[in-house]
């Protein structure tokens, strides 16, 4: 969160009550500068809202984010159960090569490599001097793969619970936006009216 600074300036005008020189609050905010590169001095409305477009703009960072994470979340789970399916074609007393490729996020990638390098799985077993794998292995690779997919896909739903509360956020942030421009725009227009 950015930091603000309140000075007070002179108006360079008298109450006509009072007679006292008239004074007003400025805000500077870190961050917002004015077109020399100096700090914008901003009355209170408008400090409220650069606030809150700054804050806007974090969480859409933040969404932007986790939906990558969401993107890369499914191509992994796509490629899992890509690498299942074949694996559960083998019959008993066949053999499955584990060095065989498939198309993996637009890449050509041999199935133990995906396994290991790109889906992070470790304990697979040994493979043979050919790289496959037995009808026995394929088996315990398959209820790895299938534990894998299980805490993707609880991993995915927490990460879409938590977009959805960041979106539910950023829409906030914009409303309170609007609704504090149209609460300037109704004073400016009393103002107007009142001159």
């Amino acid at each position: 969160m950015s930091s603000f600074l309140t000075e007070q300036i002179d108006l360079s005008m008298c109450s006509t009550q009072t007679g006292l020189p008239l004074t007003a609050n400025v805000y500077t905010l870190e961050g917002v500068t004015a077109a020399d590169g100096s700090p914008r001095l901003m009355s209170i409305g408008q400090l409220v809202m650069a606030i809150c477009l700054q804050r806007a703009a974090a969480l859409e960072r933040d969404i932007v984010d986790l939906m990558d994470a969401i993107n890369q979340n499914t191509a992994l789970i796509n490629g899992l159960t890509t690498a299942e399916s074949e694996l559960v074609k083998v019959d008993v007393g066949g053999t499955f090569n584990a060095n065989g490729t498939f198309t993996y996020d637009g890449n050509s990638i041999s199935y133990y490599d995906f396994l290991t390098n790109k889906a992070g799985i470790t304990g697979l077993p040994a493979r043979s001097s050919d790289g496959k794998w037995n009808f026995d292995q394929v088996q315990t690779v398959i209820s790895v793969l299938e534990d894998k997919m299980d805490s993707l896909n609880t991993i995915s739903q927490d990460t879409l619970i938590n977009l959805q509360s960041l979106t539910a956020k950023r829409d906030q942030t914009y409303d309170l936006v609007s609704n504090a421009l149209k609460s300037f725009n109704t004073v400016l227009v009393g103002n107007a009216n009142n001159i």
